[in-house]
């Protein structure tokens, strides 16, 4: 094993005693491993006390050759995480300290209108488990903007039906309550009291599969919005479209931004720049279409 790899393994056990979530470690660390393997067989660097940042800078260079920058920015902001890491506990320079991440090209992200979200949840109507189910996720994903691993990881005790409230746990294992609507409210209680005939209804996890299954995964989440999109002709559906949604929304609702971020579990503005930034465009166009001054000759 080279030095550079033991100190990747070490900085696995450093986020781990920070408490990170297991998908955080697994992101830093693969994006350490993976400019390990390419200054080892590029750079012929196998210790990060050895790296510069033109080392990086080139790094990221070869992965915009084949990837997006997207991508490559992620992987960016996590060798970030170890740069700082190894800066702290070795006490010396941070090679990555004035590198910016690379520029991300402006994208309008898409947003769901209220046609397609009165048709996915027309897809769900009916008493049956699957549709009740269904009802009740979309619309707690369209109330509260919780992202799909947090809708996930709820449990029946998390949803407070009375008080329109669920708990969750959010990035960084900080939990956070958020509220949802009257319609949200009827959809959860309808949905419970199917789940409740259902076999393996003593689960403590919320949701769960069809056909005598047991709790839903992430994959089974994406999976079945990305066929309820589908039905109604929404094709690649994300659950992820559904919190860009309820955020457009929020914003075009005039809720203040704090109180977007916190419902959001957002602690950096910058989170809701980006998000704000995405649909700022079709917010735009809503309130020209809604000013035309034509309209008012």
């Amino acid at each position: 094993m080279s030095p550079l790899d033991r100190q990747i393994a070490s900085f696995g056990r450093w986020l781990r005693f920070e408490n990170k979530s297991e998908k955080t470690i697994t992101i830093y660390v693969a994006a350490a491993t993976k400019l390990s393997g390419w200054l080892g067989s590029e750079r012929h660097v196998r210790d990060w006390a050895m790296v510069e940042p033109e080392h990086i800078r080139d790094f990221i260079i070869s992965i915009l050759d084949t990837r997006s920058a997207g991508y490559a920015s992620n992987l960016f902001r996590a060798l970030q995480q170890l740069a700082k890491w190894y800066s702290r506990e070795e006490d010396v320079p941070n090679p990555m300290a004035n590198m910016r991440p690379p520029m991300l090209p402006e994208q309008e992200t898409p947003v769901l209108r209220t046609d397609e979200l009165k048709a996915l949840l027309k897809s769900c109507e009916g008493k049956e488990f699957v549709q009740r189910r269904d009802a009740a996720i979309i619309y707690l994903f369209l109330d509260s903007g919780i992202r799909r691993g947090e809708l996930t990881g709820l449990r029946v005790d998390d949803v407070d039906l009375d008080h329109r409230e669920v708990t969750v746990l959010g990035k960084g294992r900080r939990t956070r309550t958020v509220a949802f609507g009257r319609k949200a409210a009827w959809a959860l209680d309808r949905y419970i009291t199917e789940r409740a005939r259902h076999r393996n209804a003593e689960e403590s996890a919320m949701w769960l599969g069809e056909k005598g299954k047991g709790p839903m995964t992430g994959s089974g989440v994406f999976q079945m919005i990305q066929r309820r999109g589908e039905r109604v002709g929404v094709k690649g559906l994300h659950p992820h479209t559904m919190r860009h949604t309820w955020a457009h929304l929020m914003k075009q609702s005039s809720m203040s931004d704090d109180e977007i971020m916190k419902i959001a579990g957002w602690r950096s503005p910058q989170m809701l720049a980006r998000y704000a930034a995405s649909t700022a465009a079709q917010r735009a166009r809503d309130s020209a279409r809604r000013l035309a001054p034509g309209d008012r000759l």
